[in-house]
Protein backbone atom coordinates (compact mmCIF):
# COMPACT_ATOMS: atom_id res chain seq x y z
CA UNK A 1 0.00 0.00 0.00
CA UNK A 2 1.43 3.26 -0.99
CA UNK A 3 -0.30 6.76 0.30
CA UNK A 4 -0.82 9.83 -2.39
CA UNK A 5 -2.55 12.99 -2.34
CA UNK A 6 -3.95 12.12 1.06
CA UNK A 7 -5.28 9.16 -0.36
CA UNK A 8 -4.36 5.30 -0.37
CA UNK A 9 -3.55 3.06 -3.02
CA UNK A 10 -4.16 -0.41 -2.73
CA UNK A 11 -3.04 -3.24 -4.60
CA UNK A 12 -5.22 -5.98 -4.97
CA UNK A 13 -3.27 -9.21 -6.44
CA UNK A 14 -4.76 -12.57 -4.81
CA UNK A 15 -8.09 -14.09 -4.65
CA UNK A 16 -8.34 -13.96 -1.06
CA UNK A 17 -7.44 -9.96 -0.93
CA UNK A 18 -10.12 -9.65 -3.88
CA UNK A 19 -12.71 -11.57 -1.69
CA UNK A 20 -11.82 -9.28 1.37
CA UNK A 21 -12.14 -6.14 -0.44
CA UNK A 22 -15.29 -7.26 -2.10
CA UNK A 23 -17.23 -8.15 1.38
CA UNK A 24 -16.38 -4.63 2.68
CA UNK A 25 -18.02 -2.53 -0.56
CA UNK A 26 -21.06 -5.04 -0.84
CA UNK A 27 -21.78 -2.58 2.55
CA UNK A 28 -21.32 0.63 0.50
CA UNK A 29 -24.25 2.56 -1.01
CA UNK A 30 -21.08 3.35 -4.20
CA UNK A 31 -18.37 2.59 -5.77
CA UNK A 32 -16.36 4.25 -8.05
CA UNK A 33 -15.27 1.87 -11.24
CA UNK A 34 -12.22 2.07 -13.98
CA UNK A 35 -11.10 -0.04 -15.96
CA UNK A 36 -7.90 0.13 -18.46
CA UNK A 37 -7.51 -1.99 -21.37
CA UNK A 38 -6.24 -2.66 -24.56
CA UNK A 39 -7.98 -3.55 -28.12
CA UNK A 40 -5.55 -2.87 -30.97
CA UNK A 41 -5.76 -6.10 -32.77
CA UNK A 42 -8.40 -7.99 -31.13
CA UNK A 43 -12.36 -8.68 -31.12
CA UNK A 44 -12.00 -8.70 -27.16
CA UNK A 45 -10.53 -6.10 -24.91
CA UNK A 46 -7.33 -7.17 -23.36
CA UNK A 47 -7.98 -5.89 -19.62
CA UNK A 48 -5.13 -4.49 -18.16
CA UNK A 49 -6.75 -2.91 -14.65
CA UNK A 50 -9.47 -2.64 -12.94
CA UNK A 51 -9.80 0.31 -10.62
CA UNK A 52 -12.19 0.98 -7.50
CA UNK A 53 -12.68 3.72 -5.42
CA UNK A 54 -14.59 3.77 -2.02
CA UNK A 55 -14.18 7.66 -1.25
CA UNK A 56 -11.23 7.28 0.61
CA UNK A 57 -9.08 4.30 -1.14
CA UNK A 58 -8.01 3.52 -4.57
CA UNK A 59 -8.15 0.02 -5.31
CA UNK A 60 -6.14 -1.58 -8.38
CA UNK A 61 -6.90 -5.06 -9.05
CA UNK A 62 -4.26 -7.07 -11.58
CA UNK A 63 -6.50 -8.99 -13.89
CA UNK A 64 -3.06 -11.20 -14.48
CA UNK A 65 -2.82 -12.53 -11.24
CA UNK A 66 -6.71 -13.13 -9.88
CA UNK A 67 -8.28 -16.23 -10.43
CA UNK A 68 -11.51 -16.50 -9.09
CA UNK A 69 -13.46 -13.47 -9.87
CA UNK A 70 -17.16 -14.59 -8.19
CA UNK A 71 -16.86 -11.93 -5.80
CA UNK A 72 -16.21 -9.35 -7.97
CA UNK A 73 -19.29 -10.43 -10.39
CA UNK A 74 -21.71 -10.61 -6.80
CA UNK A 75 -20.34 -7.24 -6.37
CA UNK A 76 -21.16 -6.16 -9.58
CA UNK A 77 -24.76 -7.07 -9.58
CA UNK A 78 -25.43 -6.51 -5.98
CA UNK A 79 -28.37 -4.23 -6.48
CA UNK A 80 -28.03 -1.79 -3.62
CA UNK A 81 -24.40 -0.86 -4.10
CA UNK A 82 -24.16 1.67 -7.48
CA UNK A 83 -21.55 1.21 -9.47
CA UNK A 84 -20.66 5.06 -10.86
CA UNK A 85 -18.48 5.09 -13.88
CA UNK A 86 -17.99 8.25 -16.31
CA UNK A 87 -18.19 6.78 -19.90
CA UNK A 88 -19.06 4.15 -19.46
CA UNK A 89 -19.87 2.07 -22.96
CA UNK A 90 -16.18 -0.15 -23.16
CA UNK A 91 -16.35 -0.95 -19.57
CA UNK A 92 -19.00 -2.56 -20.18
CA UNK A 93 -17.27 -4.46 -22.51
CA UNK A 94 -14.85 -4.99 -20.56
CA UNK A 95 -17.35 -6.58 -17.46
CA UNK A 96 -18.83 -8.57 -20.07
CA UNK A 97 -16.10 -9.98 -21.56
CA UNK A 98 -14.12 -10.81 -17.54
CA UNK A 99 -17.09 -11.64 -15.67
CA UNK A 100 -20.08 -12.44 -17.97
CA UNK A 101 -21.92 -9.70 -16.43
CA UNK A 102 -23.02 -6.03 -16.67
CA UNK A 103 -22.80 -3.73 -13.65
CA UNK A 104 -26.06 -3.05 -12.46
CA UNK A 105 -27.11 -0.67 -11.32
CA UNK A 106 -24.16 1.82 -12.30
CA UNK A 107 -24.68 5.79 -12.85
CA UNK A 108 -22.47 7.32 -15.34
CA UNK A 109 -21.30 11.19 -14.63
CA UNK A 110 -21.11 11.96 -18.45
CA UNK A 111 -24.85 10.94 -18.98
CA UNK A 112 -25.24 12.53 -15.46
CA UNK A 113 -23.50 16.17 -16.61
CA UNK A 114 -25.89 16.50 -19.61
CA UNK A 115 -28.49 17.18 -17.06
CA UNK A 116 -26.22 18.40 -14.69
CA UNK A 117 -24.61 21.54 -17.09
CA UNK A 118 -26.36 20.88 -20.00
CA UNK A 119 -22.95 19.91 -21.16
CA UNK A 120 -22.93 17.17 -23.98
CA UNK A 121 -20.27 14.31 -24.01
CA UNK A 122 -18.30 16.04 -21.17
CA UNK A 123 -14.83 15.19 -20.93
CA UNK A 124 -13.40 13.20 -18.02
CA UNK A 125 -10.89 16.05 -17.27
CA UNK A 126 -13.21 18.89 -18.35
CA UNK A 127 -15.90 17.10 -15.57
CA UNK A 128 -13.10 17.20 -12.85
CA UNK A 129 -11.87 20.47 -13.23
CA UNK A 130 -15.41 21.77 -13.31
CA UNK A 131 -16.64 19.96 -9.68
CA UNK A 132 -13.01 19.88 -8.36
CA UNK A 133 -10.99 22.34 -9.90
CA UNK A 134 -8.09 20.12 -10.24
CA UNK A 135 -6.36 19.67 -14.03
CA UNK A 136 -6.02 16.02 -14.47
CA UNK A 137 -2.95 14.66 -16.36
CA UNK A 138 -3.33 13.34 -19.71
CA UNK A 139 0.49 11.85 -19.99
CA UNK A 140 -0.37 8.43 -19.64
CA UNK A 141 -3.95 7.94 -22.01
CA UNK A 142 -1.85 5.84 -23.97
CA UNK A 143 -0.06 3.46 -21.54
CA UNK A 144 0.19 -0.21 -22.11
CA UNK A 145 -1.55 -1.82 -18.99
CA UNK A 146 -0.78 -4.93 -19.85
CA UNK A 147 3.09 -4.52 -18.53
CA UNK A 148 4.28 -5.20 -15.09
CA UNK A 149 5.37 -3.67 -13.26
CA UNK A 150 3.40 -0.81 -13.75
CA UNK A 151 5.04 2.89 -13.70
CA UNK A 152 4.85 5.08 -10.36
CA UNK A 153 2.96 7.51 -12.80
CA UNK A 154 0.78 4.93 -14.39
CA UNK A 155 -0.21 4.22 -10.96
CA UNK A 156 -0.89 7.74 -9.75
CA UNK A 157 -2.79 8.35 -13.10
CA UNK A 158 -5.25 5.01 -12.42
CA UNK A 159 -5.63 5.46 -8.77
CA UNK A 160 -6.61 9.52 -9.08
CA UNK A 161 -8.99 8.07 -11.97
CA UNK A 162 -11.59 6.73 -9.15
CA UNK A 163 -10.63 9.33 -6.49
CA UNK A 164 -11.68 11.85 -8.31
CA UNK A 165 -15.05 9.91 -9.44
CA UNK A 166 -16.19 9.07 -5.83
CA UNK A 167 -15.67 12.96 -4.55
CA UNK A 168 -17.78 14.41 -8.27
CA UNK A 169 -20.39 11.65 -7.60
CA UNK A 170 -22.21 12.82 -4.27
CA UNK A 171 -21.38 16.42 -5.70
CA UNK A 172 -23.13 15.51 -9.42
CA UNK A 173 -26.26 13.59 -7.43
CA UNK A 174 -27.06 17.03 -5.17
CA UNK A 175 -27.77 18.81 -8.86
CA UNK A 176 -29.44 16.40 -10.03
CA UNK A 177 -32.25 15.86 -6.79
CA UNK A 178 -32.24 19.73 -7.25
CA UNK A 179 -33.06 20.06 -10.32
CA UNK A 180 -35.69 16.75 -9.90
CA UNK A 181 -33.98 15.08 -12.68
CA UNK A 182 -31.91 12.14 -10.78
CA UNK A 183 -34.50 9.82 -12.40
CA UNK A 184 -33.79 10.93 -15.40
CA UNK A 185 -30.26 10.28 -15.82
CA UNK A 186 -30.66 6.85 -13.94
CA UNK A 187 -32.87 5.82 -16.58
CA UNK A 188 -30.47 6.27 -19.13
CA UNK A 189 -27.59 4.76 -17.58
CA UNK A 190 -30.42 1.90 -17.37
CA UNK A 191 -31.12 2.58 -21.31
CA UNK A 192 -27.30 2.69 -22.25
CA UNK A 193 -27.23 -1.04 -20.99
CA UNK A 194 -30.32 -2.20 -23.55
CA UNK A 195 -28.08 -0.52 -25.71
CA UNK A 196 -25.39 -2.21 -25.28
CA UNK A 197 -26.76 -4.99 -26.12
CA UNK A 198 -28.48 -4.03 -28.73
CA UNK A 199 -24.69 -2.87 -30.70
CA UNK A 200 -23.36 -6.24 -29.68
CA UNK A 201 -25.82 -8.79 -31.24
CA UNK A 202 -25.35 -9.08 -34.49
CA UNK A 203 -28.91 -10.03 -35.37
CA UNK A 204 -30.34 -6.90 -34.40
CA UNK A 205 -27.80 -4.50 -36.33
CA UNK A 206 -26.62 -6.08 -39.62
CA UNK A 207 -29.44 -3.67 -41.26
CA UNK A 208 -26.59 -1.08 -40.02
CA UNK A 209 -24.18 -2.32 -42.84
CA UNK A 210 -24.35 1.26 -44.94
CA UNK A 211 -26.45 1.73 -47.84
CA UNK A 212 -28.16 -1.80 -46.72
CA UNK A 213 -31.24 -0.12 -48.28
CA UNK A 214 -30.28 -0.27 -51.69
CA UNK A 215 -30.07 -4.27 -51.97
CA UNK A 216 -33.15 -6.18 -52.78
CA UNK A 217 -34.82 -8.75 -50.85
CA UNK A 218 -32.19 -11.62 -51.39
CA UNK A 219 -29.42 -9.34 -51.26
CA UNK A 220 -30.15 -8.66 -47.76
CA UNK A 221 -30.89 -11.93 -47.20
CA UNK A 222 -26.82 -12.47 -48.01
CA UNK A 223 -25.91 -9.47 -45.90
CA UNK A 224 -27.59 -10.54 -43.22
CA UNK A 225 -26.24 -14.44 -43.38
CA UNK A 226 -22.88 -12.83 -43.77
CA UNK A 227 -22.73 -10.39 -41.02
CA UNK A 228 -23.62 -12.84 -38.89
CA UNK A 229 -20.87 -15.09 -39.82
CA UNK A 230 -18.49 -12.42 -39.75
CA UNK A 231 -19.16 -11.37 -36.29
CA UNK A 232 -18.62 -15.47 -34.87
CA UNK A 233 -15.71 -15.79 -37.05
CA UNK A 234 -14.07 -12.75 -35.69
CA UNK A 235 -15.52 -14.12 -32.18
CA UNK A 236 -14.02 -17.64 -32.17
CA UNK A 237 -10.28 -16.09 -33.54
CA UNK A 238 -10.48 -12.86 -31.44
CA UNK A 239 -9.71 -10.44 -34.33
CA UNK A 240 -11.23 -7.21 -35.26
CA UNK A 241 -14.64 -7.41 -37.31
CA UNK A 242 -12.96 -5.72 -39.94
CA UNK A 243 -10.06 -7.84 -40.29
CA UNK A 244 -12.12 -10.41 -41.37
CA UNK A 245 -13.90 -8.69 -43.88
CA UNK A 246 -15.12 -4.95 -43.70
CA UNK A 247 -18.61 -3.90 -44.29
CA UNK A 248 -17.88 -2.45 -47.81
CA UNK A 249 -16.89 -6.09 -48.33
CA UNK A 250 -19.62 -7.61 -47.58
CA UNK A 251 -22.36 -4.91 -49.20
CA UNK A 252 -20.19 -5.92 -52.22
CA UNK A 253 -20.86 -9.47 -51.71
CA UNK A 254 -24.40 -9.22 -51.20
CA UNK A 255 -25.15 -7.42 -54.07
CA UNK A 256 -23.13 -8.88 -56.69
CA UNK A 257 -23.31 -12.52 -55.57
CA UNK A 258 -20.56 -13.86 -56.94
CA UNK A 259 -21.33 -17.35 -58.59
CA UNK A 260 -17.39 -18.64 -58.09
CA UNK A 261 -14.10 -17.66 -56.53
CA UNK A 262 -12.96 -16.40 -59.13
CA UNK A 263 -15.92 -13.57 -58.61
CA UNK A 264 -15.45 -13.41 -55.15
CA UNK A 265 -11.61 -12.46 -55.74
CA UNK A 266 -12.68 -9.36 -57.74
CA UNK A 267 -15.24 -7.91 -55.21
CA UNK A 268 -14.57 -4.36 -53.13
CA UNK A 269 -11.59 -4.45 -51.06
CA UNK A 270 -11.34 -8.24 -50.35
CA UNK A 271 -8.14 -8.92 -50.14
CA UNK A 272 -5.96 -12.22 -51.60
CA UNK A 273 -5.31 -13.19 -47.70
CA UNK A 274 -8.81 -12.59 -46.63
CA UNK A 275 -10.09 -14.75 -49.95
CA UNK A 276 -7.61 -17.34 -48.60
CA UNK A 277 -8.83 -17.83 -45.18
CA UNK A 278 -12.51 -16.94 -45.97
CA UNK A 279 -13.10 -17.70 -49.81
CA UNK A 280 -14.91 -21.51 -48.57
CA UNK A 281 -16.65 -20.04 -46.11
CA UNK A 282 -18.43 -17.18 -48.52
CA UNK A 283 -18.87 -19.48 -51.20
CA UNK A 284 -20.84 -21.99 -48.69
CA UNK A 285 -23.15 -19.03 -47.33
CA UNK A 286 -23.50 -17.62 -50.68
CA UNK A 287 -24.63 -21.16 -52.01
CA UNK A 288 -27.18 -21.68 -48.89
CA UNK A 289 -28.45 -18.24 -49.26
CA UNK A 290 -29.62 -18.76 -53.16
CA UNK A 291 -31.41 -22.41 -52.25
CA UNK A 292 -33.44 -20.22 -49.81
CA UNK A 293 -37.18 -20.58 -50.91
CA UNK A 294 -38.74 -16.60 -51.54
CA UNK A 295 -40.64 -16.79 -48.53
CA UNK A 296 -37.44 -17.23 -46.57
CA UNK A 297 -35.88 -14.10 -47.62
CA UNK A 298 -35.62 -11.04 -45.71
CA UNK A 299 -38.15 -8.18 -46.23
CA UNK A 300 -37.13 -4.64 -48.30
CA UNK A 301 -35.69 -1.68 -45.70
CA UNK A 302 -37.18 1.63 -45.53
CA UNK A 303 -35.75 3.95 -48.29
CA UNK A 304 -34.29 7.07 -47.48
CA UNK A 305 -37.27 10.08 -46.79
CA UNK A 306 -37.30 12.63 -49.83
CA UNK A 307 -35.25 16.05 -49.35
CA UNK A 308 -38.56 17.63 -48.27
CA UNK A 309 -38.72 15.65 -44.77
CA UNK A 310 -35.24 17.77 -44.21
CA UNK A 311 -37.91 21.24 -43.86
CA UNK A 312 -39.84 19.33 -40.92
CA UNK A 313 -36.58 17.64 -39.72
CA UNK A 314 -35.32 21.05 -38.90
CA UNK A 315 -38.38 22.18 -37.31
CA UNK A 316 -37.98 19.07 -34.68
CA UNK A 317 -34.70 19.88 -34.02
CA UNK A 318 -35.19 24.06 -33.46
CA UNK A 319 -38.17 22.69 -31.68
CA UNK A 320 -35.97 20.51 -28.96
CA UNK A 321 -33.29 23.01 -29.21
CA UNK A 322 -36.07 25.47 -27.28
CA UNK A 323 -37.38 22.98 -25.09
CA UNK A 324 -33.33 22.47 -23.58
CA UNK A 325 -32.60 25.68 -23.09
CA UNK A 326 -36.38 26.05 -21.32
CA UNK A 327 -35.70 22.81 -19.00
CA UNK A 328 -31.59 23.89 -18.67
CA UNK A 329 -30.27 20.37 -20.17
CA UNK A 330 -28.37 19.15 -23.17
CA UNK A 331 -30.24 19.12 -26.39
CA UNK A 332 -28.71 15.87 -27.18
CA UNK A 333 -29.95 14.15 -23.96
CA UNK A 334 -33.55 15.14 -25.13
CA UNK A 335 -33.37 13.45 -28.70
CA UNK A 336 -30.68 12.00 -30.33
CA UNK A 337 -30.36 11.73 -33.98
CA UNK A 338 -31.22 8.22 -33.97
CA UNK A 339 -34.20 8.76 -32.14
CA UNK A 340 -35.43 11.64 -34.47
CA UNK A 341 -35.01 9.32 -37.72
CA UNK A 342 -38.20 7.49 -37.01
CA UNK A 343 -40.31 10.21 -35.35
CA UNK A 344 -39.64 12.36 -38.70
CA UNK A 345 -40.38 9.29 -40.76
CA UNK A 346 -43.71 8.49 -38.54
CA UNK A 347 -44.83 12.24 -38.87
CA UNK A 348 -44.22 12.65 -42.98
CA UNK A 349 -45.63 9.33 -43.60
CA UNK A 350 -48.29 9.76 -41.54
CA UNK A 351 -47.84 6.28 -39.52
CA UNK A 352 -47.56 5.03 -36.21
CA UNK A 353 -44.69 5.56 -34.09
CA UNK A 354 -43.07 1.68 -33.32
CA UNK A 355 -42.77 2.64 -29.30
CA UNK A 356 -40.23 -0.87 -28.94
CA UNK A 357 -36.70 1.54 -28.19
CA UNK A 358 -36.86 2.22 -24.52
CA UNK A 359 -35.14 5.52 -25.29
CA UNK A 360 -38.58 6.91 -26.51
CA UNK A 361 -40.27 5.67 -23.51
CA UNK A 362 -39.60 6.48 -19.77
CA UNK A 363 -39.75 9.76 -18.95
CA UNK A 364 -38.99 11.28 -22.30
CA UNK A 365 -42.02 9.91 -24.27
CA UNK A 366 -44.17 12.46 -22.05
CA UNK A 367 -41.66 15.94 -22.11
CA UNK A 368 -40.10 15.27 -25.49
CA UNK A 369 -41.74 12.73 -27.95
CA UNK A 370 -45.80 13.24 -27.42
CA UNK A 371 -44.99 16.83 -27.21
CA UNK A 372 -43.38 16.57 -30.81
CA UNK A 373 -45.64 14.31 -32.38
CA UNK A 374 -48.92 16.44 -31.46
CA UNK A 375 -47.55 20.11 -32.32
CA UNK A 376 -46.05 18.88 -35.97
CA UNK A 377 -48.54 16.04 -36.79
Amino acid sequence: MTTTDSFATVWITTDEELASACAAWQQLDFIAVDTEFLRRSTYFPITGLIQIGDGASAFLIDPQTIGDWQPLTDLMVNPNVVKVFHACSEDLDVFDRLLGVLPTPFFDTQIAEAYASAQWSMSYAKLVAHYLHIEVAKDETRSDWTVRPLTAAQERYAALDVIYLAQIYPRQKAVLEQKQMLDWALEDCESLQWQYQQNNDPLQNWQGVKASWRLDRLGLTVLKHLYIWRDETARVNDVPKGQVLKERTLWGLAKFRPNNHRDIGRTEELTPKQHRLYGDDIMTILEKVKALPEPDWEALLETPLPSQAGDLSKEIRAYVAQLAQEMDVAQEVLLKRKLLDPIVRALYEKTELAWDNPQLCGWRRERVIEPILERFR
